[in-house]
Order: structure tokens, then C-alpha cells, then sequence
């Protein structure tokens, strides 16, 4: 391979041109990749910013090519990093003309001249071909880039945007391999697809934490190193309930007899191993590859496969938070971030305040907290999404007849369990990156004191509908109800929420992340010119949705018999299609008498929300 002049920053990689080959997958990357991205720029930028001399440049990665006799480079590997950087550039004006190209795939060819032109999607066709890249553009352009700040904003709304821009061209550097002509492609590629994955941080500070597993001779407590690893690896395991993954003899140790509880685990430190030996990172893995291949737990009524709101890594922020909310960086103390990539740099800082039979404790009941209170998705075939949001608890159920027990689920709350499930799926789906999650870390705060375990349906409500109040009292004004495509996704959610709230009705939310002009901008001649963007005119859906939609007349959309009007639509895009219908039309007096009914509704969150405000304990309510 060459190994002269490999870091080139943007500048320098997009003045020669790409190609993906056939044999590569199309454009995958969604909302979690490109946001960290984003947020990664950013971050780093204002790291530079306080450099002396502001010329810190940053690494994103490595791009491996193969240079062809024509002079256009093949992508072997990076082309969905190298994507997301071309249409980056392209909507902050970096690039004129396409540099990537995609072999024997017209269809993203013409988007990319549709989009080049333009920088834009609205007037481009749907085809799911290249809805990732559709969606691309619309995340670049209405993603939060710096949610850690104090006032959280997209990428042309932060105040040095110029300063980014040029950071973005100039100091953001990608390492360009590339492989000699000679070599057997297809065969590399494969090798490539093949090779180990890098090892995780959380395994890195597992194997940190159980070193410190030992008595002040140096000898390991082996089986508590055991039995933290055995916990360690079940908490990892996002996905599913952590109940399921354990044996039922540890189910009654660790949850109680009916496994519903959550126990004080108390480690017997009188017993020692033997060894002296340092405990390495390999050893962390062979303990987890020797926990997931225990023999098979078979006494589980499994209701279905869950995906988490979080990864592990991401609930460990939560955790070193909750447990120390603060850790010295470049001298100074600072909060400790939610934010999964600085696991490690975090650890290092607060290492000597760690107990990690402590620790391992409150990781398996802050895991059990979030099983129990937080929403999954949970697969559900019948359902348009694939998904519905599930919130429930574990219990045993005993057969008499063959003497046998299992592990089921039921709902986690006999009343008000809906209310509890529209209550957290509108935070997760207007807070969705699994970094910053705020409002997680405020739920897990909430369980702080453990008699809250078995908190009683209306007791959580309050304290959820008393956080959606705040927020909205800190961070939406008036202003905000005349921004168009900028209004915050949290707004729609809320006042869909209310309307639930008002009057109880089938739809559920899900990851919709386009605004939607009910009269478009195409029509905008039918109304006054100030009510186009304004909360009245607006809905939030789909990206697809979006799309098939484009230029459609808002008749032609709320159309009882059209493709468009289905009873589960969301409250307030129903309201406005029945007031189309109602009408025969949407003009200015439809949007003016929609929108004062939402700030009426909006008005009236408290009383509506907190009707039972008499019954209310202020202790409930996060300070």
C-alpha cells in the first residue's frame, strides 16, 4: 500500500472524484450515525476553538480506495462515512459539482444531480431506492448538532457558523489508503467484512473494574468476580429484560421469589483465589463469551423481541452520573456528560471514588429501573411500523397441574398503563439520540430512593406530565409557533399528547421527523403570506410520507376515501384533515381558527394536565 501524504483533510478528498462499486451495499446510514457525525464536527470545532493557535485538526477515519486507470477512485471501504461527507458539503456550500458516484445505480445518480442543483429534496420523486438519502439531507439540515449546550440548535442556526464551516473544509481530515492495482478486490473486501470487531469501551472498563476485584495482598476474589462479570454481561444485553437473562436460581436471588423485586446482592469477600495475576481484557471477554454460552434458560414465555431506547455504553453515562455528576477535565470539574465517548476519559477521573461491588449493585437495579419504567419497542408484525411501545414488568406464573413455574410479562401498571406508554414514547421519540438523553437521566433520578420501586401508576404520571410542563415552559415560546419546518418536533408531540389527553384516541407516536405544510409552499398564493409556516398550517410526519405527499392540495389529502386519511392518523394532523373536510377547503380562516385552538389547548396544559392537582405531593416533583 502507498503510505506517503495519507491524511487529507475535505478539501484535498473531494478535489478528486469516487465511485462505489456494484458490489457494496447502498446508503445506510440513519439518524444515529449521522447525527453523531454532526455532533462529533461540532464538538471538536469548538475544541479548536480553544487552541492556541485554532488549527486543531480532526480525524474522522480512514477512507480505502483503489485508484483506477481512469483516475476515479474506488471505494473499497468508507463509502458511508464518505457519502454523508459529500452531502454535507454540499448543503454547506462546499461543493459545486458531484464527486462520489454510484456504479450501475441510476436512480441515485439522479438524485445526486437533483440534489447538487437544488440542495434540496422537496421537488424530487419518491423512491425507496434512495430514501436513506432523502432522509440524509433532511437529518444534515434539522439535526441538533450541540445538544450538550444550554440552548440546543440545527447546523445553520449556531452564531460561528462560518467558523464551522471553514473547520469542516479545512481541518477535518479523513486518512486515504490505497491499494495497489494488483490486488484482488473482491477477495480484500471480503477479508475486510471479515476481521474482528474493535474491541468496546464497556469491556475495557469491565476488565478495569473487576482488577480491582482483590484484597490487599493481591489475591483475586474469584467467584465475585465471577458473579460481577455474570451480572455485568446481562446488564449489557439492551435488548431484552434483564429477568430473561439470568437461570431461575439467580432470578430468585437477584429479583425475589416472584421475580418482581430487586435485591441487595451481598458478596461474601471472605473467600480468595488463588492468583495473583493481573485480570486482563481478555479475560473480561472469556467470562462474557462464557456467560452467553451458559446452558439454555428454557422457563421464559418470551412476548416478543425488544429493541432498547439506548445502547450499554450510553446507560453507563447515565449511571457514572447519577452516582457522581461530576469528574475533573483539563483541571476544571465539570458535569459528566451523557455521552458514551468519554466513557473511559470519565472513568479515569473518578476511578479512586469507585467501589465496584457498589457499582455492579446499582447498575443491576438502575438496569431493572429501566426494564420496568422506560418503553421498548417491542416487534409486533401486525403493526404498519413493525413495532408498538410496550412497558411491562415480570412476574412468575405457576402451572399447578404440571408443578412447573416460567418467567411472563404483564403490563407494568393495572391502571393508567396507556397514559404512562403515550407519556414516555413522546419523550423518546422528540429526545431520540441515544446520547443526551435528559430526560432519561431525570426518570432514573426520580428512582434515587428505592421505595419508589413499585411507584403506583398516578404517582408516576404526575411527575412525567410535570416534566413535559417544564420543559415547555423553558424552552417554547410564542415565537417558536411561527418557524415552519424549525418548530420542535417536542411541540407537535405535546400537542398531540394533549389532545389524547383530551379525548382518548387510537395512534401511537413513532420517529416521524418531517414538518409538513398542510397548504404547501407550492399554493401559498391561496393564503396571507404570514400564515404559511404558522403551528396552524403545520404537522408532524414521516419523511416518506413527505415525500408521496410533496406537492399535494391539502383537499386532495384529507380525502376521507384519498390514501391519506386513516383513523389512527395523530391528533392534531387529524383535526386539521376534518376541518378540510368539514370546510371543503383550507385558507387563512381554517389555519387562523386551527391555530388559535391549539394555543388554546397549549393554555390550558396545566389544568388540563394536572386536574388532580389537589392530590399532588410536591415530594414527587424532580427539583
Amino acid at each position: 500500500m502507498q503510505t506517503q501524504n495519507l491524511n487529507k483533510n475535505l478539501k484535498e478528498i473531494f478535489r478528486s472524484k469516487y465511485i462505489v462499486p456494484l458490489y457494496q451495499r447502498n446508503y445506510a446510514w440513519g439518524e444515529d450515525e449521522i447525527s453523531q457525525l454532526l455532533q462529533d464536527l461540532y464538538e471538536n470545532f469548538k475544541k479548536s476553538n480553544n487552541t492556541i493557535n485554532n488549527s486543531l485538526n480532526y480525524f474522522i477515519g480512514s477512507l480505502v480506495v483503489l485508484k483506477r486507470k481512469d483516475g476515479i477512485y474506488e471505494v473499497i471501504d468508507g463509502q458511508q462515512r464518505l457519502t454523508t461527507l459529500s452531502v454535507l458539503l454540499r448543503i454547506l456550500d462546499l461543493l459545486k459539482n458531484p464527486k462520489l458516484f454510484y456504479e450501475s445505480r441510476p436512480e441515485v445518480e439522479q438524485f445526486f444531480d437533483s440534489f447538487y442543483k437544488t440542495k434540496s429534496t422537496k421537488n424530487l420523486k419518491f423512491n425507496h431506492k434512495v430514501s436513506h438519502l432523502v432522509n440524509a439531507v433532511d437529518l444534515i439540515n434539522h439535526s441538533i448538532i450541540n445538544p450538550d449546550e444550554a440552548k440546543p440548535k440545527m447546523l445553520f442556526e449556531v452564531e460561528d457558523f462560518n467558523e464551522f464551516r471553514n473547520f469542516v473544509y479545512n481541518n477535518v481530515v479523513l486518512v486515504r489508503v490505497e491499494i495497489p492495482q494488483d490486488t484482488d478486490v473482491a477477495s480484500y473486501f471480503e477479508i475486510m467484512n471479515n476481521r474482528g470487531e474493535q474491541l468496546q469501551k464497556h469491556e475495557i472498563l469491565k476488565s478495569y473494574l473487576l482488577e480491582t476485584l482483590k484484597d490487599e495482598h493481591g489475591n483475586y476474589y474469584e467467584k465475585q468476580q465471577d458473579e460481577f462479570s455474570k451480572i455485568w454481561d446481562a446488564c449489557s444485553q439492551m435488548d431484552s429484560h434483564i429477568q430473561k437473562l439470568f437461570s431461575a436460581e439467580d432470578r430468585r436471588k437477584y429479583f425475589g421469589d416472584n421475580y418482581n423485586d430487586i435485591n441487595i446482592i451481598n458478596f461474601d469477600l471472605e473467600e480468595v483465589g488463588i492468583e495473583e495475576k493481573g485480570f486482563s481484557i481478555n479475560d473480561a471477554l472469556k467470562t462474557s463469551e462464557t456467560n452467553s454460552n451458559r446452558s439454555s434458560i428454557t422457563d421464559i414465555d418470551d412476548s416478543g423481541r425488544d429493541q432498547s431506547i439506548i445502547d450499554f455504553p450510553n446507560f453507563l453515562m447515565h449511571i457514572f452520573k447519577l452516582k457522581y455528576e461530576y469528574y475533573v477535565d483539563n483541571g476544571s470539574e465539570v458535569e459528566i456528560p451523557l455521552n458514551e465517548k468519554d466513557l473511559i476519559r470519565v472513568y479515569e477521573s473518578i476511578k479512586n471514588k469507585i467501589d465496584a461491588l457498589d457499582f455492579i449493585n446499582d447498575l443491576i437495579y438502575y438496569r431493572t429501573v429501566f426494564d420496568r419504567y422506560i418503553v421498548k419497542a417491542t416487534e409486533e408484525e401486525k403493526d404498519e411500523d413493525n413495532y408498538k411501545w410496550t412497558l411491562q414488568k415480570p412476574y412468575k406464573y405457576v402451572y399447578d397441574v404440571k408443578n412447573t413455574t416460567s418467567l411472563k410479562f404483564k403490563n407494568s401498571f393495572e391502571n393508567n398503563q396507556e397514559r404512562l406508554v403515550k407519556s414516555l414514547s413522546l419523550l423518546q421519540t422528540s429526545f431520540r439520540n441515544r446520547k443526551y438523553k435528559k430526560w432519561l437521566q431525570d426518570v432514573l433520578v426520580f428512582f434515587n430512593d428505592r421505595t419508589k420501586f413499585g411507584v403506583d401508576s398516578i404517582s408516576f404520571q404526575i411527575f412525567l406530565d410535570d416534566w413535559k410542563l417544564q420543559y415547555f415552559s423553558e424552552n417554547i415560546t410564542p415565537e417558536l409557533y411561527h418557524q415552519g419546518v424549525k418548530t420542535p418536533h417536542f411541540l407537535f408531540n405535546f400537542i398531540d399528547y394533549m389532545y389524547w389527553v383530551k379525548s382518548p384516541s387510537e395512534f401511537k407516536f413513532t420517529y416521524r421527523n418531517s414538518v409538513e405544510h398542510h397548504l404547501p409552499q407550492s399554493f401559498k398564493s391561496e393564503i396571507n403570506a404570514d400564515l404559511l409556516d404558522n403551528l396552524g398550517n403545520l404537522c408532524l410526519i414521516s419523511k416518506s410520507s413527505n415525500s408521496k405527499m410533496n406537492n399535494e392540495h391539502p383537499t386532495g389529502k384529507a380525502a376521507r376515501d384519498g390514501k391519506y386519511y386513516k383513523e389512527n392518523l395523530l391528533p392534531k394532523q387529524k383535526e386539521m384533515y376534518n376541518l378540510t373536510n368539514s370546510n371543503l377547503k383550507w385558507g387563512n380562516g381554517q389555519i387562523q381558527k386551527h391555530s388559535e385552538e391549539v394555543i388554546l389547548l397549549l393554555q390550558s396544559r396545566n389544568e388540563l394536565l394536572l386536574q388532580s392537582g389537589e392530590e399532588i405531593n410536591p415530594y414527587l416533583y424532580l427539583v
